[in-house]
């Protein structure tokens, strides 16, 4: 339900985005309206953890995170479309993008709010021998909040090196699918396209990253494993920037955005579920992926500031920089499942000269 508060919250001050007369304006709603939507990701996040096992959180993730990008190809769309609408009201094109997409989600949110419910416990609709198979299904691969007091819970997540690691990871896989987001209808444009078919020919990439991302999250979970399908995407996404930088012909750099593209957006929920996979118990869980998703969104303000206008038109900076950030994705990303092969091996060994049962101590083991 305060996910949903939080997305009314978010695009009224998005309506108020499509109204404002200057930059300073501008400025102004759009810092305002970070604020407001800085807690609704790892809300999610955190909210999903609470009704599914680690091993079925990150198609959930996956199929939330993809309404990113199917919307990104809507907008491409939305954009074509509304450019007929330039000086209706005596409004700008690019003011009815933020109007028009502002009420349609306030009117969802609103929805939301009644048919939401904050836990398995508190859910109207669940019986209660459903409600126990969903405790007994999460139980069976988390640890609870202990005799631990709240602070003492959230002072553990700022102290966990995982904490970190992962939110670094988080940032260095954000600036390439950022960078390619904010930027493809110019890219495109500059391929030789207008700009009402650079806008039309973001939709299928869009399209193709949704699909990607849901079915690497579904082989993530059955297999059970993160880290090979984060490496596979952050090569994949490489590719595709290597293409950008090259002499390619204009159909060929197209065909790389789809791997540019793909792989930024397909590598980023096993980035999200695997950390949320690793941290136990609820408030550290929450803050621990705020953290991450927080130091993620940096990312996004590096990735703004990268495609400079003396770049155009090939971007050979920028491309060569997202390079470089997909290469700390498997710099950080080794690291990381290293550090987990090794704690898990101590466990394991640790757990079998005290005898401890497989089942006991397998529940602590890190995912990898």
């Amino acid at each position: 339900m305060t996910a949903a508060y939080c997305v009314a919250d978010q695009h009224g001050l998005r309506t108020f985005m499509g109204l404002v007369k200057s930059y300073p304006q501008l400025a102004g709603v759009r810092f305002v309206l970070g604020v407001a939507e800085a807690g609704f990701y790892p809300g999610v996040v955190f909210y999903l953890s609470m009704w599914y096992p680690k091993y079925r959180l990150i198609y959930r993730v996956a199929f939330f995170s993809s309404a990113a990008a199917v919307a990104g190809g809507f907008s491409g769309l939305l954009a074509y479309a509304i450019g007929f609408m330039n000086n209706f009201g005596h409004l700008e094109g690019w003011s009815w993008i933020f109007i028009i997409q502002g009420l349609a989600t306030i009117v969802v949110s609103f929805v939301g709010v009644f048919a939401l419910v904050d836990y398995p416990d508190t859910a109207k609709f669940l019986s209660a021998e459903e409600k126990r198979f969903i405790k007994q299904q999460r139980t069976l691969d988390m640890d609870d909040d202990g005799e631990s007091t709240v602070t003492q819970h959230i002072l553990s997540a700022f102290a966990d090196w995982q904490v970190w690691s992962m939110g670094f990871l988080l940032m260095f896989i954000n600036v390439p699918a950022y960078g390619i987001t904010f930027f493809l209808p110019t890219i495109l444009n500059n391929f030789g396209y207008d700009t009402a078919i650079s806008q039309l020919l973001t939709v299928p990439v869009y399209l193709a990253a949704a699909i990607s991302m849901v079915n690497v999250a579904h082989f993530s979970d059955s297999m059970k494993i993160r880290f090979p399908f984060i490496i596979a995407s952050a090569l994949i996404g490489l590719a595709g920037y290597i293409i950008q930088i090259t002499d390619a012909s204009t159909g060929v750099k197209y065909f790389g955005t789809f791997l540019a593209v793909i792989g930024g957006y397909s590598g980023f929920p096993c980035v999200i579920g695997w950390l949320a996979n690793n941290l136990h118990g609820k408030y550290k869980r929450a803050v621990g992926t705020a953290i991450q998703v927080g130091m993620g969104n940096l990312g996004g303000v590096i990735a703004s500031n990268i495609f400079q206008a003396q770049d155009e038109p090939r971007y050979i900076l920028a491309f060569a920089l997202e390079i470089g950030f997909l290469c700390m994705v498997l710099i950080v990303a080794v690291f990381t499942v290293c550090a987990y092969h090794r704690a898990n091996t101590a466990r394991i060994a640790s757990a079998k000269r005290d005898e401890i049962n497989e089942t006991e101590y397998a529940v602590g083991l890190y995912v990898i």
